[in-house]
């Protein structure tokens, strides 16, 4: 698989089917993410979005004094948008089936005026 210019980025940790499985938890004190260090490679092959089924963030977090490393360099050094929380569920049987992890994914977030974040439902068309 290649990641390139343009691309979304989606990256399973086990969030949601950790929950499902074992039940809700203290997030903010024990959770799976990417290393801040993941960010350069999302910078030298310019991903335009960033999503999990977490928030891509660890926690505790990797940088001391900055809670949410990843979000703070996606987000303000790199301009890259971000879907958390996302359900992986019903789409990784279906890439197993077809033996294929790139696809087309539509995401249509709601026009809110001066809003940092929106619902969104994102489509992946194998």
């Amino acid at each position: 698989m290649r990641v390139e210019t343009g691309d979304i980025l989606l990256v399973r940790v086990g969030h949601r089917r950790r929950r499902e499985e074992a039940g809700p938890w203290d997030a903010s004190r024990s959770r799976a993410g990417l290393h801040p260090d993941a960010m350069e490679f999302l910078a030298e092959r310019r991903v335009a979005v960033l999503g999990s089924d977490g928030n891509n963030d660890t926690a505790p977090s990797l940088s001391e004094g900055v809670d949410f490393p990843v979000h703070v360099l996606g987000i303000h050094a790199l301009g890259v948008h971000f879907m958390d929380y996302l359900q992986f569920e019903d789409l990784v049987p279906l890439c197993e089936e077809a033996d294929r992890w790139s696809f087309l994914c539509v995401v249509t977030p709601l026009r809110l005026p001066a809003a940092t974040g929106s619902p969104v439902d994102p489509i992946a068309i194998l």
